[in-house]
């Protein structure tokens, strides 16, 4: 018989049984133990069955990883006209040249646009977004190491140090939340929140891009408290007793709509 057939034959038996010895297969297949131990050899290394004491069992793939948050393709069809325009006045912040941290989510991927041409410096956990700014425009592009997240397309890893992030200073950092309360900045996952902390320790100004939904009550995981935040862009939909609040916390807050206006200090 041939390998390839051989090594098919052992697929379906592991597949079947969930576990199939060596001795099993040498009195199925009529081979010799030698043969037998090259083909499980050669099907372990390709990834196709698992070692296990005294044979081998089919690989059971874990399901992908998720975050406790919603997901990027569904959260950028909500509210996008708003998001537009807080993330373009966003960019206006932006000095050409200068090195920026820009946070994953739908509203800092619409600073994508504006920003491609300002020649910056960009660190980003966002995957679209840096691979829009690496075919779109003249900025510089530095991405944390660690495990992308397909449904909200960031890059996030559990481990504390990162070469890349530890060595990036930056003189803003552009973000997004689950919310806003008067506790501070809430996000919806904890993993989530050891990543992003890490990014803000990074920066020396904190902005923060939201529109007048994430105003409502959601999350319990605060990221930072409202003083972290040096200037917060949001729509003309935020409650005016809200964003009273964030003034008198000390933060500066930008509102932009139909009229663009811009709320005082």
């Amino acid at each position: 018989m041939h390998a390839r057939d051989r090594q098919r034959l052992i697929e379906r038996a592991a597949t079947e049984q969930g576990l199939v010895t060596v001795e099993e297969l040498i009195e199925r297949l009529g081979a010799s133990p030698a043969t037998i131990r090259r083909d499980l050899a050669s099907l372990a290394e390709h990834g196709r069955l698992r070692r296990v004491r005294g044979g081998v069992e089919p690989v059971r793939l874990q399901p992908p990883a998720t975050l406790l948050t919603a997901p990027f393709q569904a959260a950028s069809f909500l509210r996008r006209e708003a998001k537009l325009r807080i993330a373009r006045r966003a960019a206006e912040h932006c000095v050409p040249g200068e090195s920026i941290i820009v946070n994953g989510g739908t509203t800092t991927y619409c600073m994508a646009d504006s920003v491609a041409p300002l020649g910056l410096n960009v660190l980003t956990n966002s995957f679209p977004l840096a691979s829009h700014l690496l075919s779109t425009g003249t900025c510089r592009v530095t991405v944390p190491g660690g495990e992308v997240y397909r449904e909200q397309n960031v890059i996030v890893s559990a481990y504390e140090r990162d070469t890349a992030i530890d060595h990036f200073y930056a003189s803003k950092m552009f973000t997004g939340a689950q919310s806003i309360r008067a506790q501070g900045l809430i996000e919806g996952d904890p993993l989530l929140i050891k990543s992003e902390q890490k990014l803000l320790r990074q920066a020396d100004e904190l902005i923060v891009l939201v529109d007048g939904s994430k105003f409502e009550p959601r999350g319990s995981l605060i990221l930072c408290p409202l003083e972290r935040i040096a200037l917060l862009i949001t729509d003309s939909s935020a409650p005016p007793a809200a964003l009273a609040m964030l003034q008198q916390r000390g933060v500066r807050v930008e509102v932009v709509g139909e009229e663009d206006r811009l709320a005082a200090p």
